[in-house]
């Protein structure tokens, strides 16, 4: 594969990643739906947000960005500036994990950064619109926010040198926990809050608490760095044990 990909110009490269895009958009949806029938019975909101046409705008520019930034992660990698070392499955599976908690903190702060009053009336009231979600509010951003999470993972990469499979594994979780994190549900069982690591994975329970009560859950994959600095919402584990399908004005 990467060398097929060290083949192509730029704009095969641009439009290769935008076909991509297209396949986790549409994936991302479909778990979406699937996840909602399959666990209908622990529903979190009582509904979802409509689909807005200004929103499922929003999602096609997240797209195109996204296909944009995998196009210039593309060519720092071509031109040396990202290492991808050879892998093993341990080396992988560290690299995943690295990548993981580096880019939750990264994100964290990003967010936390993104809810300060000016920057949140310019950039991200506009994700708040879905007091809900629905199958596309993962993407439904403004286009400061795409690049700046785009921006973050390739100044990882930069940093970091990465395996192919620890990159890739990454990449998967990233897209299952934002498909995850809005799908409206929650499919985790009751007994993950009793296991001492398994505790700390970000659920849907996690990020809806986030969208109903902006000032707690900033994390994204974990809830380490909300417990870390007390920003995880007080009564986190109750809803996470006793979902119940919440009005969007709850918020």
């Amino acid at each position: 594969m990467l060398e097929n990909l060290s083949q192509f110009g730029l704009h095969e490269a641009f439009w290769f990643f935008l076909a991509l895009n297209a396949v986790i958009f549409t994936g991302s949806v479909v778990g979406c739906l699937v996840l909602a029938r399959v666990y209908g019975g622990r529903r979190i909101f009582d509904r979802w947000e409509p689909w807005r046409g200004i929103e499922m705008a929003a999602a096609l520019g997240s797209i195109l960005l996204n296909a944009a930034i995998s196009a210039a992660g593309w060519w720092l990698w071509k031109r040396g500036s990202i290492a991808l070392v050879p892998s093993t499955v341990p080396r992988a599976a560290l690299d995943c994990l690295v990548m993981i908690l580096a880019m939750d903190l990264g994100m964290y702060a990003f967010h936390r950064l993104a809810h300060h009053p000016w920057v949140f009336a310019l950039v991200h009231r506009f994700h708040h619109r879905h007091e809900a979600t629905n199958p596309i509010s993962l993407f439904v951003l403004h286009p400061a926010e795409v690049l700046g999470f785009g921006g973050l993972m390739l100044v990882f990469l930069v940093l970091y040198p990465m395996t192919l499979g620890g990159l890739l594994a990454f990449l998967f979780l990233n897209v299952a926990f934002g498909t995850l994190g809005h799908s409206g549900v929650e499919p985790f069982p009751e007994r993950l809050r009793s296991v001492p690591v398994l505790r700390l994975v970000g659920t849907s329970t996690f990020h809806a608490g986030h969208h109903r009560t902006p000032g707690h859950n900033f994390g994204f994959y974990t809830l380490l760095w909300d417990q870390l600095f007390g920003t995880l919402h007080p009564d986190y584990d109750r809803q996470f044990r006793h979902p119940r399908p919440c009005s969007s004005d709850a918020s």
